[in-house]
């Protein structure tokens, strides 16, 4: 993304973008990799948050330390289902939840 016009941050979200006059945008793909080899694919509407054409950011807060707690939020997870194994101890997610 580093083509594109950069704007002012909103809030937490420090990497924003002025898309006024721009035709088209091309959205990173985006890989969630958790323990155990379970990855998941974002859709573009979960990397980018839009307040305005003059204002569309990257959808993450900042963590300047590896070790700090990630949120894994309501912005990724829009567009997939989340399957709770209650008796197994396990958390699913599938692609396709909700448009």
């Amino acid at each position: 993304m580093a083509s594109y016009k950069r704007a002012k941050s909103f809030k937490i979200l420090d990497t924003c973008y002025d898309l006024r006059n721009t035709k088209s945008v091309i959205v990173p793909k985006l890989r969630f990799t958790f323990s155990g080899g379970a990855f998941m694919d974002l859709d573009h509407s979960g990397i980018l948050y839009t307040m305005s054409e003059s204002q569309v950011c990257l959808a993450f807060e900042a963590n300047s330390n590896d070790i700090d707690i990630v949120i894994y939020g309501n912005m990724q997870q829009k567009t997939f289902k989340v399957i709770y194994d209650v008796a197994g101890g396990q958390l699913g997610f599938a692609p396709n939840g909700c448009p």
